[in-house]
């Protein structure tokens, strides 16, 4: 069944209008279709009950198992359709939020006025993403953060950078996951395309 973030109202189901667009002309829903609308992490099973206009009512609430850890990626400005595209999959992964980060290799420069401008957008890629991967909730996107000003409040949790002048084996981050526990957040970096500044890494070192 296709999933849908909704509000639920005296067992009724309210789809933003993207959505009615979506069931009426893309799925080409009828009546007695039936679909998943989540509301507030919740999760119900409901059923088309009319087209002209678009009813749709709740028939149960379903059991549902939320992801178990509280993820956050710090990812730095990139080209083109790469910040769209790393939202979608970030999302898919199970991030619970994207937060980007300008550093001084960053190619692409986007000031808050310009993110704001981006933000309804990647905030529906991350709507659609959590519904084709049957999520129960919509990841935050926050910025624009200098990597050397990232608030407390996000830094929390078990902190990780990806950084190429770092060598180990590989096994060795795995099994560092392996032993975090489901009630401790995580949080990793990625630079931009050039690589974290040598300084930029020991600033993120001297917050944790």
């Amino acid at each position: 069944m296709q999933r849908y973030f909704a509000k639920v109202s005296e067992n009724k189901v309210l789809l933003c209008e993207d959505d009615v667009n979506h069931v009426i002309h893309v799925m080409r829903n009828k009546v007695g279709d039936k679909i998943e609308v989540v509301d507030n992490g919740y999760l119900y099973e409901c059923s088309i009950k009319s087209t002209k206009p678009l009813v749709i009512e709740v028939e149960k609430q379903l059991e549902s198992t939320a992801i178990d850890h509280d993820i956050t990626l710090f990812y730095a400005l990139s080209k083109g359709e790469k910040i769209a595209f790393v939202i979608q999959k970030a999302t898919e992964l199970g991030a619970k939020r994207v937060v980007l980060i300008n550093c001084k290799r960053c190619v692409v420069k986007l000031d808050n006025e310009d993110f704001n401008k981006k933000l309804p957008r990647y905030i529906k890629i991350a709507k659609e993403a959590s519904e084709q991967s049957l999520r129960l909730d919509i990841p935050e996107i926050l910025g624009i953060y200098n990597i050397n000003s990232i608030p407390k409040e996000l830094l929390n949790g078990n902190l990780y950078v990806a950084y190429e002048k770092e060598f180990g084996k590989t096994t060795s981050f795995f099994n560092e996951l392996s032993n975090v526990s489901k009630d401790s957040p995580i949080a990793i970096a990625i630079g931009p395309e050039g690589g974290f500044e040598p300084s930029e890494v020991d600033g993120l070192n001297a917050l944790g």
